[in-house]
């Protein structure tokens, strides 16, 4: 495998040289927000060219496509690994029609029948279902490229296998990188059991309160409320009692207990509960007095379906990867900010909750951002 040059080098990209999402993208006027983990076009001979966990595809000229939207949108399910943001958009601004002649065309198509599911589920759109639809059930995601779930849905309407892990209203999309199969392989327990040997439990214990107490300590500085010792040690405490306890805190009302146990009495917080406001991440710039904003979270409307969707991803992928569901949990968490208050202090309180109740961890083991 060659290296991809370090510019952006799609944007010189002639249209007619591009593929699958690339091409779909130029088409429609989509602009591409996350960058593609795989990206394909035309070029004098087959390459694949990689830049970290990004790949290129370079394909010989008989492979061009044309200005063929279905050819494209089979090439992009075939080849690429799909985004469901950006199929949501690409829906938005397609006609149905197109997939509806499609799957009339094609009603055994596997690739005809998992658009026609992804259409609709993805934007609430009916299409009809043509008299001899048929063929086996094919899985809507491949499972080779991205996590899916433990036991997909069938779905009958389009006979594919619903196995996507989330709902429409938030499902992360985990891609199978290098990276991300080395984590997979990792056993935590093993490398657990190594320390125990090298050293005695008493200095583990020792090393636990002091990890507890420190990754306390910095959640609040990064929250902005560091030096406040009783907020630190509460936190210690609730980290070193309740992880793996309980149902997992991904509903309104354990959220809000929890928040309450977390943050104690507050000037700022008169009711623990699902934030009822927009919230944003950022910082003061007093030089030029201004506030820089990193994130701004989902719409508080989206909240209870987001976490909703965050925990059908965590039942359903129950003994899978523990640091990949435990990752996963504790950012998608982070990213929904569900709360107006707390929301750093628990995204590190969940990370270890799952680790724990994925049997990895045991009592008083705690894993610390580092």
């Amino acid at each position: 495998m060659t290296s991809i040059h370090p510019q952006i080098i799609t944007q010189a990209t002639d249209p007619k040289d591009m593929l699958g999402m690339l091409w779909l993208s130029y088409h429609f006027g989509i602009p591409l927000w996350i960058k593609p983990y795989v990206i394909s076009q035309i070029g004098k001979s087959r390459r694949t060219l990689t830049e970290g966990h990004y790949t290129q595809e370079i394909y010989p000229a008989r492979t061009r496509l044309g200005n063929d939207v279905v050819a494209h949108l089979t090439f992009y399910l075939k080849n690429e690994i799909p985004s469901l943001e950006f199929l949501t958009r690409l829906f938005d601004k397609m006609d149905g029609r197109l997939i509806q002649e499609w799957v009339n065309a094609e009603p055994t198509g596997r690739y005809a029948r998992r658009v026609a599911f992804l259409y609709e589920w993805l934007i609430d759109e009916r299409l009809e279902i043509p008299s001899d639809i048929g063929g086996g059930y094919v899985d809507v995601l491949d499972g080779d490229k991205v996590v899916v779930t433990n036991t997909p849905i069938k779905d009958s309407r389009w006979r594919v296998n619903n196995n996507i892990a989330g709902t429409k209203d938030f499902a992360p999309m985990v891609v199978k990188t290098p990276m991300l199969l080395s984590a997979i392989d990792f056993d935590i327990n093993e490398h657990l059991a190594q320390l125990r040997q090298e050293f005695d439990e008493d200095l583990l214990v020792r090393a636990s309160v002091w990890i507890t107490l420190r990754e306390s300590r910095a959640s609040f500085t990064i929250e902005g409320e560091g030096g406040q010792e009783s907020r630190i040690e509460r936190f210690a405490r609730v980290m070193a009692e309740q992880i793996g306890q309980g149902e997992i805190v991904l509903s309104g009302e354990r959220l809000a207990a929890l928040q309450q146990e977390i943050i104690g009495k507050s000037l700022s917080i008169k009711h623990f509960r699902l934030r009822q406001s927009p919230v944003f991440v950022g910082e003061s710039n007093y030089r030029h007095a201004k506030e820089i904003v990193h994130y701004i979270a989902p719409p508080c409307q989206e909240v209870p379906s987001k976490l909703e969707g965050l925990n059908a991803f965590f039942e359903s992928t129950k003994g899978q990867s523990a640091l990949i569901r435990s990752a996963v949990i504790a950012f998608g968490f982070v990213y929904i900010h569900p709360l107006a208050d707390g929301n750093g202090r628990i995204h590190r309180f969940l990370m270890n909750d799952v680790l724990r109740r994925d049997r990895q961890t045991d009592d008083p083991v705690i894993f610390a951002h580092l």
